[in-house]
Order: structure tokens, then sequence, then C-alpha cells
């Protein structure tokens, strides 16, 4: 039996996308064992993941927080331990997902031949690698997908997979109902944040927006406990009722709510990825990173975009301090397209 190694340890859109790697890998190897090395916070989305026989959590932020901290027998504590689960077991491959000089030292603590990492790795990643794979296309998914052809593995499946439980379900139903939402009625899910403060659209248009499409929609705020404020604002900028779920749900949980949606409205981020993977409808902003290489793929998304000379710089924080490239997105664009997916009517 072929064990293979996938070391992807965060973020939450990128783990996502990367689930079409072991998706294709299982189709291709059906006996194939997959063991996949993940952060601590992205770790709920493998949980029920059945392309992935075995999951290792290990904390980089834990990590690189012991050594800014000096705590260095903490972190040596840490690393030894990720080496003997590592070094007692052999690999038929290594296919480091995430292309860091981090990730390329754990990939050489792990007993293979084979250690593939990808093309333009950042951080002298491809030092550690004995062999790196070209992108089989220019969208992220294929990026991560090209690690499978040095295996001989060129049958790709490009959906993107996240499984959640009837528990999930259950409490997204429960959570509904208790704030006046039954089963058939239609909603639109809103994710106000991103980890990016360049990628985040402003709360007065995400508040605009809301106003615009309640007459017909019901509305659910969705999102991590570090965008709570963000939803708090919007709250307040509104003048109808909202149901504000951010902050109060864990990673499946919201992806249950994300499921039961008409329509999910977002910026590059985590939950946007989310509802692609579940294949509900998006409506997705983008500015500063590119949605020829971000965006969710296929009919049932709208993206939004200004291409404007300072767009896709990839900055965390606007260089101009302005964020023209997401401002000028504007609300009734948003609310159109919200209408157009959900073939809902239109607008006035």
């Amino acid at each position: 039996m072929k064990e293979v190694l996938i070391i992807r340890l965060s973020s939450i859109g990128d783990v996502i996308h990367c689930t079409p790697v072991a998706r294709s890998l299982k189709i291709s190897w059906p006996d194939c064992r997959i063991t996949w090395l993940i952060g601590e916070v992205a770790a709920e989305l493998l949980k029920y993941n059945p392309y992935v026989d075995e999951i290792i959590v290990w904390s980089r932020e834990k990590f690189e927080k012991y050594l800014r901290g000096f705590e260095f027998e903490k972190a040596l504590a840490m690393w030894r331990t990720l080496r003997e689960q590592l070094s007692a077991r052999s690999f038929h491959a290594v296919l480091d997902i995430h292309g860091l000089f981090i990730t390329g030292m754990i990939a050489k603590l792990a007993r293979t031949n084979r250690r593939i990492g990808m093309s333009q790795a950042r951080e002298l990643n491809s030092l550690f690698m004995t062999e790196t794979a070209t992108p089989c296309g220019s969208h992220i998914t294929d990026k991560y997908l090209g690690v499978l052809l040095p295996l001989g593995i060129d049958s790709i499946d490009h959906q993107m997979f996240l499984a959640i439980t009837e528990q999930e379900r259950g409490f997204a139903e429960e959570f509904l109902v208790r704030e006046g939402i039954v089963s058939h009625e239609k909603f639109v899910v809103v994710i106000p944040g991103t980890t990016w403060l360049s990628k985040n659209w402003p709360t007065e248009l995400f508040a605009q927006t809301i106003q615009i499409l309640c007459k017909d929609f019901k509305i659910v705020m969705c999102g991590g406990k570090g965008e709570g404020e963000l939803g708090i604002k919007i709250q307040q900028q509104v003048r109808v009722p909202i149901v504000n779920a951010v902050g109060k749900t864990s990673l499946l949980e919201m992806a249950a709510l994300i499921e039961r949606g008409t329509v999910v409205i977002a910026g590059d981020t985590g939950p946007l990825h989310i509802a692609a993977a579940l294949m509900v409808p998006t409506v997705s902003i983008f500015g500063p990173t590119n949605p020829a290489t971000y965006a969710p793929l296929g009919q049932g998304n709208a993206i939004l975009v200004n291409n404007l000379s300072c767009s896709f710089c990839h900055k965390l924080n606007c260089p101009q301090g302005n964020a023209i490239c997401m401002s000028s997105i504007t609300p009734r664009a948003v609310a159109e397209q919200v209408y157009r997916i959900s073939s809902r009517g239109r607008l006035d």
C-alpha cells in the first residue's frame, strides 16, 4: 500500500483548495493511504473527509510563537514530537503544498525518496524537494494539483470538497429556527470580513446591499471571532433585522449555515471557498487578489472586480490607503448578481 503525506498547514481557503489533490489521488490510487499534516485552526475542515485517512495536527503558529518568545524548549519539544511521528514510518511520497521554508524542513523529516514541491515556491522551499511540479493551469487548484503529475496521475478532479455531518446540519436548523428562519425560507449569507484589511469590502457597502436585498431575502451574517466587530458595525448600520452569527459558531457549524443559504456574498476569504466546496452559489468581491486565480469556478458563481491600474497588488494593506479596488464595487452591482443567481426577480 502506498502511503502519501500531504503538507498544507493553513489557511482555511487554501486547505479547501487543496482538497482536490486528496480526492484525485484516492480516485487514481484507491488503495493508497493519505496522511495530511495540518494546523489546529483548519484541521476541522478535514474531520470527515473520506479521501483523507489520517490527520496529524501541528500548530505552526504555536511553534513560531514559542520561537518569538524565546521559549526554545517548548519549540524544540514540538519539533521532536513531529519528527518522531514522521520518521517512524515510510512514505511513498511527500507532497508539500504549502511551499515555505518550514514546510520544506518538515518534509525533510519524513522517510521518503520523493519530496514533491511546487515550482516558484517561496523561502527556498525547493532546496528541500527532490522534485518540483508545474501547475496544471492558472487557477490555484491547478497549482496545487500539479504536484500529482510527477506521480503519473493526470486524471484530476477540480471539485473542492468539504464534508459536514447531520450534527452540524442539526445545529444550523435549530439556530435558524430560533432566529425566525424556517426550512423553506431563502436567505443570503453575508461574510463581512477577510484575513487581509485590503480584501475587506467596506461595512457601509455591505449595509447598503442588505437594505436592497431585505425586501426579498432574510440575511444571515457569518464569520470567525476576528470579524465580530465588523458584524456589529453592519448590524448598527442597517435599518432592518438581520441574523448575526459572526463568531458564534464552529467552522463546520458555519459551513452548515452556509450550506443552507441561497447565495453567499463575500470577499476572497475562507468561507467563500467553503461555499464553493459545498456548491452553494456565490457573489464574490475581488480587488487585491486576482479572481482568475482565486475565485470560485463554475456558472453558479458571480465575480465582481474592477480592473484598475492598482488591482491585484496582493498586499495585505492598500499601498494607496483607500482600497479603491474594493470600494468601487457598488452595492447595486452586488445585489443585481444575487438576484440573477437566485432567480428571484429583478431590482426596481
